[in-house]
């Protein structure tokens, strides 16, 4: 279950195909403990295939001496608060809504600002380009 966002968000489950979609991903370890509700939880988007997109997350989570896990907000919140299971599988995924391309921002900001991400979430992590 993907928690606070599995009632209102989430449509479907992840598809490896899928293109131009917002999609969220929730940690399962912070899930678990009492008083967390929007602090585990990250919306995106791609244009790319699903699972091109979560390979890019994927390939961010490793500590090497390019810091590459401060790239995504998914792997440094790991590196962060889970270092002891640092890994992409501690969260789940789903897929939002599938949307044409010109309107994958204004769809991400709209989940974003609804479920406040930005502020409690995830989304609020400020990465390494």
């Amino acid at each position: 279950k993907l928690g606070i966002v599995k009632q209102e968000a989430v449509v479907s489950t992840q598809s490896t195909g899928d293109r131009h979609v917002v999609y969220v991903a929730q940690c399962q370890l912070c899930k678990n403990h009492v008083g967390v509700q929007k602090g585990d939880t990250y919306f995106g988007q791609t244009i790319q295939e699903m699972h091109s997109r979560m390979n890019g997350h994927r390939d961010k989570f490793k500590i090497d001496s390019n810091l590459s896990f401060e790239k995504s907000a998914l792997s440094m919140h790991s590196f962060l608060k889970h270092k002891d299971q640092f890994s992409m599988s501690n969260f789940k995924l789903g897929i939002v809504k599938q949307v044409k391309p010109t309107d994958l921002d204004r769809e991400e900001t709209f989940f974003i600002n609804r479920f406040r991400t930005n502020i409690w979430g995830l989304n609020r992590i400020s990465v390494v380009r």
